[in-house]
């Protein structure tokens, strides 16, 4: 295990283990409110079909990890992983729980994800954390989104 994926793991650890999995009542806040209407500003991109929009929620250095140490980063390879996506029908992000100052947050969530097929629809649903930094612009940016 590479010392990156290391941190990730004792990193995800932690948190999960300080936050229940029933933790649903997130904390009031701005940068709540703020997460929740980027969720679903998401969850309409996807709706919509433009996978490159979805893909413009991560920072340009993004990186993406996932099941069996897959790993995605920058923004050339957040772009093709999106957009290889075939067929979306539906994403829901629930969201558990969420950290952090207004330009380092975390969020614990899941996400219920529909793709069509040729043999019928694909739910994918997993769990995952993801760290959001605040850009120059003044916008919030996935800096790391990690799923199993």
């Amino acid at each position: 295990m590479t010392r990156g994926r290391f941190l990730v793991a004792v990193l995800t650890a932690a948190i999960l283990t300080a936050v229940p999995a029933q933790a649903q009542q997130a904390r009031p806040s701005a940068l709540r409110a703020e997460i929740d209407s980027l969720n679903r500003a998401m969850e309409r991109a996807f709706a919509s079909g433009n996978m490159l929009a979805v893909a413009r929620f991560y920072a340009d250095d993004g990186v993406l990890m996932g099941p069996r140490g897959s790993r995605t980063a920058g923004r050339k390879d957040i772009d093709a992983y999106w957009q290889a996506l075939r067929e979306p029908k539906s994403w829901k992000l629930e969201v558990f729980d969420v950290g952090g100052s207004r330009d380092d947050a975390w969020q614990l969530g899941r996400s219920t994800l529909v793709m069509g097929g040729p043999q019928g629809d694909r739910t994918s649903i997993v769990n995952f954390i993801v760290i959001w930094k605040r850009q120059k612009d003044g916008t919030l940016k996935i800096a790391l989104d990690f799923y199993n």
